[in-house]
């Protein structure tokens, strides 16, 4: 959809950003990849087993601002200039939350990093007489900022 032009233009200056990001022949292009609305940039990552997920996206989009109507002021004092039509910016920095977290599980292989763990610490007293003391542990290393349970 849309103007032929605008697409290369686009495609063009995604091309530019993306030798500036990731070195100029580090990337490369799926011919006929695009959304139907304009082009896209797609960031793909590989799990444990070694398969591709893609992630990330960032997406340009002619269409909703044709179909919407939406125009900004320019400065231009020539009639018929006065108006331009705006491109839309779509991007999912992690793509679904779920393929993102089905990534992490299998790369940790369900050992989460301490910053990223549902359960930071667990202290378990080896006798109900240290009870008390594992809570006053567990009291202080909580007031530090960490998930910490007894057990």
């Amino acid at each position: 959809l849309g103007d032929k032009e605008l697409w290369d233009k686009a495609e063009a200056s995604l091309a530019l950003a993306m030798d500036d990001f990731a070195g100029k022949g580090n990337w490369r292009v799926n011919p006929g990849d695009g959304a139907f609305y304009g082009p896209k940039i797609d960031i793909k990552v590989m799990d444990a087993m070694d398969r591709v997920h893609q992630c990330a996206t960032i997406q340009l989009d002619f269409q909703l601002p044709i179909r919407f109507d939406l125009k900004y002021t320019t400065d231009s004092k020539e009639e018929g200039k006065q108006f331009a039509r705006p491109v839309m910016v779509h991007r999912a920095m992690l793509g679904s939350v779920e393929r993102m977290f089905a990534v992490l599980c299998e790369h940790w292989g369900g050992k989460w990093p301490l910053w990223c763990s549902p359960r930071q610490l667990m202290i378990v007293p080896v006798h109900n007489r240290f009870n008390d003391y594992c809570e006053t542990v567990r009291a202080k290393f909580h007031q530090a900022g960490f998930y910490v349970d007894v057990d």
